[in-house]
């Protein structure tokens, strides 16, 4: 082979590695899809992927994710970002007792999923995020990244946004909801800045997303404790169900539909209150819904 060629192949390689060495190419440190769940009689009738994007600058935070593709038409149906208030409480909330396509009820055999026949995910596609980090089946590899704040909260959650686009980058065009529930009204203006920030600073990064999308429901500025459901939190316990979901054996010891500790402990509680000022002032459509 000739010489020049050689090294300009050695060259290329050199810069292939370094740039899988810097880049973010495994954005998403595992996805899967669930074909069934234990309580559910046959193969679910849309398509569910669960999943964690770890965020952080050693990806310390590993955030779980439910995501449902519309019903109906998922190329071109909103996409949803669906946040839980508490804060503390799992998407898993919302995927069985609100905006999700199950509800949970007992009978004879156990506990049974039934569909929702007014779920959201028939008319768009819906990630269910467990965050702040402590929620849910999310985790940390770090005693320390269990410390968090309202702000910490709003980056990490739009980190999370940023690489599941880029590893689902089909979606990347349809048109994007930031939307939640309780304690959420107070971190979602701060989510959106957070993403206004990133699409000024990173040069086009976000493609699509339109900061006047805010859902809240129910919104308000003060904690409210909330409790686990009975039949929810057996569910979510049980091991064949985090086996069908691919919950990573051994990061979390017990599954709290909201888990209580993170306000009593490592989650700092902030005065957000003039971001709704700001995000107003940018997006004078933004719409809440309460």
């Amino acid at each position: 082979m000739d010489p020049t060629l050689w090294h300009l192949l050695l060259l290329l390689l050199h810069l292939l590695l370094l740039y899988l060495g810097v880049s973010d190419i495994k954005v998403v440190a595992s996805q899967s899809i669930i074909k069934n769940l234990p309580g559910f009689s046959g193969d679910l009738p849309f398509k569910l992927e669960t999943g964690y994007v770890g965020v952080g600058e050693k990806n310390e935070i590993q955030l779980f994710y439910y995501f449902i593709e519309s019903e109906t038409s998922p190329k071109d149906d909103p996409l949803v970002l669906w946040i839980t208030g508490g804060p503390g409480c799992s998407g898993f909330s919302a995927l069985i007792y609100e905006t999700g396509p199950f509800t949970i009820t007992p009978d004879k055999s156990g506990l049974t999923l039934q569909l929702n026949p007014y779920a959201w995910t028939k008319i768009a596609n819906i990630i269910f995020l467990d965050q702040p980090v402590g929620t849910g089946y999310s985790y940390a590899t770090s005693r320390e990244a269990y410390y968090t704040s309202d702000t910490l909260s709003a980056k990490t959650t739009s980190n999370f946004l940023r690489k599941w686009l880029m590893s689902h980058p089909k979606f990347i065009k349809n048109p994007l909801y930031i939307a939640g529930n309780s304690y959420s009204g107070i971190v979602l203006p701060a989510i959106i800045q957070e993403i206004i920030n990133a699409e000024a600073n990173c040069k086009g990064e976000y493609n699509n997303i339109d900061p006047s999308n805010v859902l809240c429901l129910n919104d308000y500025a003060t904690i409210k404790m909330d409790s686990n459901s009975t039949y929810g939190y057996i569910w979510a316990n049980d091991r064949a169900v985090q086996n069908d979901l691919h919950i990573r054996e051994g990061t979390v010891k017990e599954f709290l539909r909201c888990n209580d500790s993170i306000r009593r402990g490592p989650y700092v509680v902030e005065d957000l209150a003039g971001q709704e000022s700001v995000l107003a002032t940018l997006s004078p459509g933004a719409t809440s819904f309460t």
